[in-house]
């Protein structure tokens, strides 16, 4: 019983030195993490990084953090923030957003805060940590933006999941149930006649190609990679009797905007139409003639089109509804 007792107490103390050895190599690689931010521009602003979770687990938790890109358009500040790993499987870490989270965004500011929000983060064992993995999970997320609208999203999940083939190209999945569509927001696009305040589900399905891969350099640089093309595999919207489907092909062209095309599938598509046409710029002539050629190419009450994107022009059909987006 000896050698037993023995062997236990050398793995306890072979144990300990590997769990302080790998928190010690966390905390100088998340240190580093905010320097490289910092010589790239941004604020990385965090009150205390400290590590804990002796002996199975690195909680990593950041307090008081402020983080804002080299323009000053984009920012996040938190009450905290949670990284949370097994110490056997230090590439697959949990994080969490415990309290109120601000973005700020060219657009305005976001307060959000959720009953749950967390997600699931995995990355490749390499230096530069490319992700290979992320899914995202909330209940009861409350949202307040800075323009004055107010928003509620009762479950959420998301995940992103980079090509075994093709290390740049990741496809991405949001699913989204019992969303509160705001009032405040509704009402800038005509009160979303005919809908009820309630969008019962949103589903995106999406292939999307990056300049470059996702990796701990990714925001560091002071650019992040950017999308430039996407496919959109069949995403759907039920909001109230009104049913929409939508697939398509986009990419950028050389002056920034989008090219390609969005096919929709539409059931009940009147009051999705009204949201429309209080949203457009089309002079009245055009809605006329617009909503007289979708009358006409729909069959009760389904309707089949599609939005083209080309030389920075949106169309349906031969009908110019505006410009083309930007490509983001």
């Amino acid at each position: 019983m000896k050698w037993l007792f023995k062997f236990l107490i050398l793995g306890a103390v072979l144990w300990s030195g590997y769990w302080f050895v790998g928190a010690k190599a966390q905390e100088e690689l998340f240190t580093s993490m905010l320097e490289e931010s910092r010589d790239s521009g941004w604020t990385a602003e965090t009150r205390n990084l400290g590590i804990q979770g002796f002996p199975n687990r690195f909680d990593t938790t950041l307090t008081n953090v402020n983080f804002r890109d080299p323009t000053g358009r984009w920012g996040w500040q938190g009450e905290s923030f949670q990284i949370m790993a097994l110490s056997y499987q230090p590439n697959h870490v949990i994080v969490s957003w415990p309290g109120e989270q601000i973005i700020d965004t060219p657009e305005g500011s976001l307060t959000v805060n959720a009953e749950l929000l967390r997600a699931s983060v995995v990355v490749s064992p390499d230096t530069d940590l490319p992700l290979a993995r992320a899914q995202i999970e909330g209940t009861g997320v409350e949202l307040e933006s800075s323009r004055g609208w107010t928003g509620r999203i009762e479950a959420l999940n998301g995940a992103l999941h980079q090509n075994e083939t093709l290390s740049t190209r990741y496809r991405l999945g949001i699913n989204a149930t019992n969303v509160t569509a705001p009032p405040e927001l509704t009402s800038l696009i005509g009160g979303a006649r005919g809908l009820p305040p309630l969008v019962d589900t949103l589903h995106v399905s999406a292939q999307i190609d990056f300049d470059r891969e996702i990796d701990r350099h990714a925001f560091a640089q002071g650019s992040p990679p950017k999308p430039i093309s996407a496919v959109i595999e069949p995403s759907q919207l039920t909001w109230g009797d009104s049913e929409l489907l939508v697939s398509g092909e986009l990419s950028a062209n050389a002056a920034g905007y989008v090219d390609g095309f969005l096919r929709f599938e539409a059931k009940n598509w009147q009051p999705l139409y009204e949201v429309f046409r209080q949203a457009s710029n089309l002079t009245t002539t055009e809605k006329i003639s617009l909503k007289r050629a979708l009358d006409g190419a729909s069959s009760g009450g389904s309707l089949n089109f599609t939005l083209t994107f080309a030389d920075g022009d949106t169309r349906i059909g031969p009908f110019r509804i505006g410009p083309a987006p930007a490509y983001p």
